[in-house]
C-alpha cells in the first residue's frame, strides 16, 4: 500500500508545476522535440528537457527518436488510465480516435510544424482546430504574442490568424486575440476576469 501511494504521490508531484501541464497540452496531438516546445514555451532547452524527464519517469510522457530530433508525447492510456486511478480507482473507457482528423494532421504536420495550410475547408478546419490547442482557454493574447506561437508552426502568421478567427477557433478585438470554447463563454470581459492580463 505504502509503495502505491508513493507512486500516486509522484504522479501529483509531476502534474503539479505549470510547465509540465503546459507540455503535455502543446504535445497532446502531436509529439514534439524539445527545441521545439523550448521555443514555443520560451524556455531554456534544459529546463524543458528536466520537466521532460519528471513527465515520462512517471509514465506520463513517451520519448522516441525520429531522425535527429527526439519527439516526446502522452502516453494516453496511461495517463487516462493513471488519472482515472487516482481519482475514482476505475480505468475509464477510452473514446475512440477520430481516423480522418488523424490522417489530415499525419498529411500536414511533420515534426511538429506545418508543411502547408490546406485549401479545402474540411481540413482546413481540422488543422486550425488542431493550432487552436495551443492557446490556452480564458487567456487574452496581444498579437505579438499570437505571431510568436504561430510563428514556430508556419511562416504565413498572417493567413493562419485570419482562418482561425474565420473558423472561429480564436475571437479578436482591438488587437487582442483569444480561444473560443465550445460553450461560446470566453470573451474579453470573462478572460479578463479569469486572471488575464490588461489589453494591450
Amino acid at each position: 500500500m505504502s509503495d502505491d501511494l508513493n507512486a500516486r504521490a509522484a504522479v501529483f508531484r509531476a502534474l503539479s508545476h505549470p510547465a509540465r501541464l503546459s507540455l503535455l497540452r502543446l504535445t497532446w496531438h502531436e509529439p514534439l522535440s524539445g527545441e521545439e516546445l523550448a521555443r514555443l514555451m520560451n524556455l531554456a532547452p534544459a529546463t524543458v528537457s528536466h520537466h521532460l524527464s519528471q513527465l515520462v519517469e512517471v509514465g506520463l510522457m513517451t520519448a522516441r527518436q525520429h531522425g535527429h530530433a527526439r519527439l516526446h508525447g502522452p502516453d494516453h492510456a496511461a495517463l487516462d488510465a493513471t488519472l482515472a486511478g487516482l481519482v475514482r480507482g476505475t480505468t475509464p473507457t477510452l473514446p475512440s480516435a477520430d481516423p480522418y482528423r488523424e490522417r489530415v494532421l499525419r498529411s500536414f504536420f511533420q515534426g511538429g510544424r506545418l508543411t502547408t495550410i490546406p485549401a479545402q475547408l474540411k481540413k482546413k478546419v481540422v488543422v486550425m482546430h488542431e493550432l487552436g490547442q495551443r492557446f490556452e482557454p480564458g487567456r487574452m493574447y496581444p498579437e505579438r504574442e499570437v505571431n510568436a506561437i504561430l510563428g514556430g508552426v508556419h511562416p504565413d502568421v498572417s493567413t493562419l490568424r485570419r482562418e482561425m478567427v474565420g473558423i472561429g477557433v480564436l475571437a479578436r478585438e482591438r488587437g487582442v486575440y483569444w480561444r473560443v470554447t465550445p460553450d461560446g463563454t470566453d470573451s474579453p470581459g470573462t478572460a479578463d476576469a479569469a486572471g488575464a492580463g490588461p489589453l494591450e
